[in-house]
């Protein structure tokens, strides 16, 4: 009997197996199977990968950039829907102007002291946050308040600290003698003006630039410095001879990122002082934007903010083969 049942149940199942292997297999399995198959080469895996990045770039960047090159050569207003082919004529006009003259030293002279100043500072703040004391990680969290708060709110805030009338610096200081009441008039003097635009960049930057210096400090091998300390070497040519040099590519990245970010910023000078007192701390990215967005001469607003575009290309490729020269040695 045990031999019969068998037998009847086995036709059974061999027609359950044969009517699963004639069903037709479902087109989300084999979409999913093909797009498997395709995923297993390791360069479509790549690319795919890397898609979202170059999208970005595409629409973000490059695409801004190739309208604003645009714009360079032609008359683009916002008054002049249809704009003419003029050339370098755009160039030529600013080139003549005194104000583009003067964002353009400002520009410089912002840029180099604001990075100078950080790195002076970075460095001597990254080796004392570093050394063990009571309260350091407090001391670390308040430190990086000004790099985590928004630039307006930041920017408001040194406004009214600098403000001739309700300034807390004048009154501070012509309480102690410094200056005599009522104090210096910080953002309606020209040579004040710039000092302190470039006093509040430092301020906003200069966590950033302790923070990664601090990083690339605490990776040197501890041994080499112990070891140099040993054999009676100081304390700065430790720095120069043994942890500049293995922390050279952070520095070198950071000042790359720091330098073209910076000459394209205008975010502190426009939200203090909007280029003023009378067009005197101007750098070229706000007095592009006012000549461009806020007149709506979108040709010379676009020559201003791409005049040191070859400068900054230049630069870039200067420092990157460097780099790459010094990590092949």
């Amino acid at each position: 009997m045990a031999r019969a049942s068998s037998e009847r149940v086995m036709p059974a199942e061999a027609g359950r197996e044969r009517a699963s292997a004639a069903a037709p297999v479902p087109i989300v399995s084999r979409i999913g199977g093909a797009v498997g198959q395709l995923f297993e080469h390791e360069w479509v895996f790549g690319y795919t990968m890397i898609a979202p990045a170059i999208l970005y770039i595409v629409l973000l960047v490059a695409y801004p950039f190739f309208v604003a090159l645009r714009f360079t050569v032609t008359s683009a207003s916002v008054s002049e829907p249809i704009a003419s082919f003029v050339g370098l004529r755009n160039f030529v006009d600013i080139w003549n102007d005194d104000i583009f003259r003067r964002a353009l030293i400002n520009t410089f002279v912002f840029t180099i002291s604001s990075q100078v100043i950080q790195a002076f500072l970075g460095t001597i703040l990254a080796f004392l946050l570093l050394r063990p004391f009571r309260g350091r990680r407090v001391v670390r969290a308040l430190f990086i308040i000004p790099f985590t708060v928004p630039v307006a709110i930041g920017a408001i805030t040194w406004s009214w600290m600098l403000n001739p009338q309700y300034s807390v610096l004048n009154w501070v200081g012509s309480h102690i003698g410094l200056f005599p009441a009522p104090g210096p008039n910080w953002l309606g003097e020209e040579q004040l003006a710039m000092i302190s635009v470039i006093v509040v960049n430092v301020w906003r930057g200069l966590p950033f630039t302790t923070i990664l210096l601090m990083a690339g400090i605490t990776a040197v091998p501890q041994e080499i410095i112990e070891a140099a300390a040993l054999d009676a070497a100081g304390f700065f040519r430790r720095w120069n001879d043994i942890i500049v040099p293995i922390i050279a590519p952070i520095l070198f990245i950071a000042l790359l990122f720091s330098f073209v970010s910076q000459f394209t910023d205008m975010t502190v000078v426009w939200l203090l002082t909007r280029g003023n007192p009378v067009n005197t701390t101007h750098v070229l990215a706000s007095y592009a934007f006012e000549v461009g967005i806020v007149s709506g001469d979108l040709g010379r607003g676009a020559a201003i903010s791409l005049f040191l575009f070859p400068v900054l290309l230049v630069a870039a490729i200067v420092m990157l083969r460097y780099l790459k020269s010094q990590q092949l040695d």
